[in-house]
């Protein structure tokens, strides 16, 4: 007999999953390709949900189910992708799906996004001025089998460092999460980001990845761990940089002779330098 917590609303639950349709194509997945030493693998990269809140299309089926155990499950159409509805083939003028859209050209077969990059529809005529789409889902009307993982189950009555820690693998990941400072008092919560994280980001990273989910991040912990103030800590310093061997410098550049500032000309070729022009003004 299993001791492993079972799924309630309002639980934070992290899972992996693989949802397919009958005929195997892939509709979504927690797994993910990565480049690495120059080529690429695929791993797996679980997501914390919170019951409820459907952030999984097959958020209904995930009640009763245990942690730390593996599931199938069959999502018909409806809790899916919905059923495919002839109501939803549009034409559209082609004015209007430019601004709609932002494309400029347009192809049957083309893919369309909105745009703030929803799911907009696929294009199945082009006219001279017209245009004719389906808005359905391109799995709409289809079963999707998925199978997923029960990682770990976090209820509502936990302790509050386990619900926090959920919460900010939800929003961090759990790498990310693994590497900064919690301070959680009676009221109050410090999280402060590393420097070695900060200053090795890039600007879009750092900017994806920290600065955009912070404010709905916090809102979910003050009201999940009923705190006052949450408050963010970004330790920016200089990062120390290997340091260059001597060995590592090219044959091809000159090292200065000691007592001799590089570009100084040497005795030598001083007097070297004034025979070339007297020779040069003999001739």
């Amino acid at each position: 007999m299993s001791n492993g917590k079972k799924i309630i609303p309002g639980a934070y639950v992290k899972l992996s999953f693989e949802a397919k349709t009958e005929e195997g194509e892939i509709a979504d997945s927690t797994k993910q390709r990565i480049k690495k030493n120059d080529e690429y693998e695929e791993i797996d990269v679980p997501i914390v949900v919170k019951i409820g809140e459907r952030e999984v299309f097959f958020d209904d089926f995930l009640l009763d189910l245990e942690e730390g155990k593996e599931y199938d499950i069959k999502v018909p159409p409806e809790k899916a992708y919905g059923k495919r509805d002839p109501k939803r083939i549009e034409t559209i003028p082609i004015k209007k799906l430019r601004s709609l859209t932002g494309e400029r050209k347009f192809s049957v077969g083309q893919i369309l996004y909105d745009s703030e990059g929803r799911y907009y529809g696929k294009i199945i005529y082009v006219g001279s001025r017209d245009i004719t789409i389906d808005r359905n889902h391109p799995l709409a009307g289809k079963n999707i089998l998925v199978h997923l993982k029960i990682h770990k189950v976090v209820l509502p009555s936990d302790p509050a460092p386990e619900r926090l820690r959920m919460i900010l693998e939800r929003y961090l990941g759990e790498e990310l999460t693994n590497k900064v400072k919690i301070d959680l008092g009676d009221r109050e919560l410090e999280i402060t980001f590393p420097t070695d994280i900060l200053m090795r980001m890039s600007i879009r990273d750092l900017v994806r990845t920290v600065y955009l989910p912070r404010k709905t991040m916090a809102e979910e912990i003050l009201r999940e761990l009923s705190l006052d103030k949450v408050k963010f800590v970004e330790a920016f310093s200089l990062v120390e940089m290997p340091k260059i061997q001597a060995s590592s410098i090219a044959p091809s550049t000159p090292v200065p002779e000691e007592g001799k500032e590089m570009g100084e000309i040497a005795p030598s070729e001083e007097r070297e330098s004034e025979t070339e022009k007297k020779e040069a003004v003999n001739a």
